[in-house]
């Protein structure tokens, strides 16, 4: 029988009157750590990008939450509700994620069950302080504006979890192209396949961020008494974690936080937290709020180092786990603590902007970006499909045709327009065994070769040229277009499903039609791979 452990997520949550409001995001003065840990700063220079994925597992989170709703990440390769697995990645109708508690693709608290309110809303906490939607006019602003929220559930209703669905979620996160991945829980046992997952992802170039948890009256030595996954990384030779303790506003230690010389890498703000919390105007528990104040408690603290690390991927894609921790560790602010737990509280307190300004300085270090292993059949560049006995309905996983990047992931066609404004046949696609198909991770889906087509989506009427990395301009005026392609320019423009508007980004709308060169834009590219270079 294989071996587990349980864990939990250790949370101290104090209500507390609030008032202070902003123009913008309303409640963006309540979020004092925002600042605190130089966000603000590092805003002008980005505010996330869609292209990084950042897996939560956690309690699940209110994926139709106002200010979480534009950041929740889609598996494009999936079909909501069909029953089928129609990426062939193991988990049937995982659209937005999958729930390891019920085995099911809808990673939300079970109605069904007892549960704890507070509990079951933490993992929507968790997902608001990375990724709440900034600069909206709604609520609160996460530290990534724009980022991918991938929903994990692997704590019930209650809170509590095990390891065996603990290891198959980081699997599966990895898998579906995660960069960073989100651990707000403990435990105190060692489960040798769930270390070795880690262990895995770390290899894979993802960074894991865990909590190093929660023990009243000044918390404990976790070099004495170990918790999990944080102190995975005791050993130079293990140091798969980046483990995180909680700091008040002043700069403090949080009384309730454990500590460690070893396990603890950094400290973050973890004390009077206000995020998202879970909402359901038909589910007495959640009527009450979209937001809540008074969070407090390692599990806050530790996205706020996985948002940081977002925000610095958003813009250097290439630094690996190892880069990341040394830049955040070089990066920090002072942080007092006293008695046992004098200097065991990690580098200092986490500074984002000042992490931001470093990695100009240190790029010379910095290590090579990992690079996947190579599947046997091909080597990247190549178009690759599952082998597969014949094809049926239209959603066959056969039937999906992949680009193999130099990423080391597999980037889907959405559909055989835009493969074929890529290439003129299907002559070239290898087909490659399941375990090779499954050992790349999914990245972004194939866009529009630029310059080749004009695009628009169902729901709106506005029609883009496409430019290099997938970037949509928006066509003002049909003069535009007539210039380029003639009365008949509507025969250029392809009608495609809102799902897919995700897969693009936005750019500034064209003033003219010799501000974009349709021959200039396909000239941009000359292949699939550059398309996926910043």
């Amino acid at each position: 029988m294989m071996k587990r452990w349980l864990f939990s997520i250790f949370l101290l949550f104090i209500a507390v009157p609030v008032s202070a409001m902003t123009p913008n995001d309303p409640l963006f003065e309540r979020q004092w750590y925002l600042n605190k840990i130089g966000a603000s700063n590092a805003w002008d220079q980005t505010t996330g990008s869609s292209d990084i994925i950042v897996a939560v597992l956690d309690t699940g989170f209110d994926m139709d939450h106002p200010d979480l709703i534009n950041n929740v990440w889609t598996n494009a390769g999936e079909v909501l509700g069909d029953g089928i697995d129609n990426d062939n990645n193991g988990y049937v109708d995982d659209v937005h994620g999958y729930d390891f508690v019920g085995d099911d693709g809808d990673p939300i608290p079970d109605r069904d069950l007892p549960i704890d309110r507070e509990a079951a809303a933490h993992g929507t906490m968790i997902a608001g302080i990375i990724g709440a939607s900034g600069n909206n006019g709604v609520g609160i602003a996460g530290l990534n504006w724009h980022v991918r929220l991938m929903n994990v559930r692997i704590l019930n209703n209650e809170g509590s979890g095990d390891s065996i669905a603990a290891k198959e979620a980081i699997e599966y996160a990895v898998h579906n192209g995660a960069r960073v991945i989100n651990l707000s829980f403990t435990g105190f046992a060692v489960d040798p396949s769930f270390k070795d997952a880690l262990r895995k992802a770390y290899e894979a170039g993802v960074v894991i961020v865990a909590a190093v948890g929660n023990t009243k009256n000044g918390g404990i030595n976790v070099d004495d008494k170990p918790i999990y996954p944080a102190c995975h990384g005791d050993r130079p030779d293990e140091d798969w974690v980046i483990g995180v303790g909680a700091s008040n506003s002043d700069d403090v230690k949080s009384d309730f936080s454990n500590y460690g010389s070893t396990c603890t890498d950094l400290s973050a703000p973890g004390e009077q937290i206000t995020s998202t919390t879970y909402q359901d105007d038909t589910w007495s528990p959640f009527v009450k709020s979209y937001y809540e104040t008074g969070w407090s408690g390692t599990s806050m603290a530790v996205p706020m180092v996985s948002g940081a690390l977002a925000l610095l991927l958003s813009v250097y894609p290439l630094l690996t786990p190892a880069d990341l921790e040394t830049i955040l560790r070089l990066s920090v602010d002072p942080i007092s603590s006293s008695g046992d737990a004098l200097g065991k509280v990690g580098a200092g307190r986490l500074n984002v902007a000042h992490a931001l300004a470093l990695v100009p300085t240190f790029a010379k270090t910095l290590t090579p970006a990992a690079a996947h292993p190579a599947i046997p059949e091909t080597a990247p560049g190549a178009l690759i499909k599952l082998a597969c006995q014949g094809q049926s309905a239209m959603d066959d996983p056969c039937r999906a045709v992949y680009y193999y990047a130099t990423d080391g992931k597999r980037h889907a066609f959405s559909n055989e327009r835009v493969f074929f404004s890529w290439y003129t046949d299907f002559s070239s696609v290898m087909e490659v065994s399941k375990s090779s198909l499954s050992a790349l991770p999914l990245g972004k889906n194939v866009t529009y070769h630029p310059g080749t087509r004009l695009v628009k989506f169902q729901s709106v009427p506005t029609v883009y040229a496409v430019s290099k990395g997938g970037v949509l301009r928006p066509i003002p005026h049909e003069s535009i277009a007539q210039a380029w392609y003639g009365m008949e320019w509507n025969k250029q423009v392809d009608d495609i499903a809102d799902v897919f508007f995700g897969n693009y980004k936005q750019g500034t709308a064209i003033a003219s039609s010799i501000d974009y060169d349709p021959a200039t834009a396909r000239a941009s590219v000359s292949s699939i791979s550059d398309n996926f270079t910043p």
